[in-house]
């Protein structure tokens, strides 16, 4: 799943849910874990060795699902560049934090 699909499964699941439902939410999360780990390490190169990947990890985690919630298909943005954006925010966050 992913591109043009993925945008249109989320916009269908709105329409008829109203929200996003859970079992969707797990699976987008599982399918963008490789996406999760690839900004943490691109992140993590500029860190200091005593900080956690696995917190960072798991804020990722917390971003995708912030993307997934927020996301709008209408504003002709793709769901990769949007989650993107938003983990790396939310990993950014925290480490200020």
């Amino acid at each position: 799943m992913g591109g043009p699909a993925l945008e249109a499964l989320l916009r269908e699941a709105r329409v008829e849910h109203g929200k996003i439902p859970p079992p969707l939410k797990e699976r987008i999360v599982l399918e963008h874990a490789p996406l999760i780990r690839y900004i943490v390490n691109r992140i993590a190169v500029r860190l200091p060795s005593h900080i956690d990947l696995d917190d960072l990890h798991n804020t990722g985690v917390i971003g995708l699902m912030d993307a997934i919630d927020k996301y709008n298909p209408d504003k002709n943005c793709k769901f990769k560049t949007y989650a993107e954006f938003r983990i790396r925010g939310a990993i950014l966050d925290q480490l200020r934090s």
